[in-house]
């Protein structure tokens, strides 16, 4: 997050489009080999998935589910366009938002293996202009820089009065001066965004190119994860064939009541760059199943370094890592960006890996559909005897 992945041994692939209850209906599909005559992958997900994308008001989604023993069971339920009623593809690219940290995070870890920097050089000397609290590259890492992120609500409301604007990492830096810290640097955890906008720029310094470059020269391209870019700033667009990307009205932080819900709005060409190294990158299902095992498994780094990025912090709202987080049994991490929401994950107790992307930033109540998907995907999953 530099060797080839395993591939995913494919054992079944179901197309699914929306219908007038709110539910999938497959189109086709083939067996899927099962370890009993009772559980299949299918079976586990696809009710899931069902109940929801209509409960959550999901135009779309895609998910993979891929079992070291079951095989692999791929969904595309719904659509990619509300208005032509486009039926969502497994192919279709998807905007991954906080993925993108551990992509930054695998980039700055191995640039410290290959002794270019070090986790627990000091922020300061990269950034004599700012104040960054004292803290290092790690707690940068581990969100416990106490660092106050650049996003705060009322910067992702405005996002919809200028969706176009293209924020250099500069820029996005420049939004947090005069905050206060949120506490000593090593003292706390909070998810802070500014850090990753941060480790993006350490990157580029040492590894003398931009950080897309690094990312494709480093992960995508070892990997074989062809599906996946980090776009040029001024980039608004997606790499065909994509899903376009919605939003519940215009406030991130004003959740609304089950309804009447707020008016579904297109945002798919909102430009990124306001995500820079914290949210920026562009994937499809498949390659971010690729990424799921890749990054837990560290692929990427020698075991020393990949046990540095798996110690986790445990004093925030969840387990998290360098670029790594817990969450609720599965270890990977989720996304969220204008019209889009993301996961994933590998389920520590038998490598399961869970990939699921949403077209909605979130569902009207504020909460994160591909993260719930992905938790009861997992609990419906039985254990395997071994």
């Amino acid at each position: 997050m530099k060797l080839a992945a395993t591939p995913l041994a494919i054992a079944a692939v179901v197309s699914l489009t929306a219908c007038a209850s709110g539910e999938a209906s497959q189109t086709n599909s083939t067996s899927i080999e099962s370890d009993s005559a009772q559980f299949s992958l299918e079976s586990a997900a696809l009710p899931v998935i069902n109940e929801q994308m209509k409960e959550m008001g999901i135009p779309g989604l895609v998910a993979i589910v891929a079992s070291p023993d079951r095989g692999t069971y791929k969904i595309a339920a719904g659509v990619a366009n509300i208005d032509t009623n486009e039926p969502m593809k497994v192919e279709n690219h998807f905007r991954i938002g906080s993925i993108s940290k551990t992509l930054t995070a695998t980039v700055v870890l191995q640039l410290a293996q290959e002794g270019k920097l070090g986790l627990d050089d000091a922020l300061a000397p990269y950034f004599p202009t700012l104040d960054t609290n004292g803290a290092t590259i790690r707690q940068a890492l581990n969100m416990t820089s106490g660092i106050p992120t650049y996003t705060p609500d009322q910067f992702l409301n405005d996002l919809a009065n200028n969706p176009a604007r293209v924020w250099s990492p500069e820029k996005l830096l420049a939004t947090t001066v005069g905050q206060p810290a949120e506490f000593a640097p090593g003292a706390g955890w909070d998810y802070s965004n500014t850090n990753y906008v941060m480790l993006g720029l350490i990157a580029e310094q040492h590894g003398r190119a931009s950080l897309g470059a690094l990312v494709q020269d480093r992960i995508f391209s070892p990997l074989q994860m062809t599906g996946c870019s980090m776009p040029a700033q001024e980039d608004s667009t997606l790499p065909v064939p994509y899903s376009r990307g919605y939003q519940y009205g215009t406030e991130w932080d004003n959740p609304s009541p089950p309804a009447p819900k707020p008016d579904l709005i297109d945002v798919t060409n909102s430009n990124p760059s306001w995500g820079f190294g914290a949210g920026e990158a562009i994937c499809t299902a498949d390659d971010m199943a690729i990424w799921g095992r890749a990054l837990v498994a560290g692929d990427l780094l020698d075991p020393d370094m990949q046990e540095e990025r798996l110690d986790f912090v445990t004093v925030g709202a969840m387990p998290y890592g360098l670029g790594i987080a817990k969450l609720n049994g599965l270890t990977g991490h989720q996304g969220h960006i204008s019209g889009y929401q993301t996961q994933t994950t590998r389920r520590e107790s038998d490598g399961t890996i869970i990939v699921v992307l949403t077209n909605i930033t979130q569902a009207p109540d504020g909460e994160l559909p591909a993260t719930k998907i992905s938790e009861l995907i997992s609990r419906a999953i039985p254990l395997q005897e071994k």
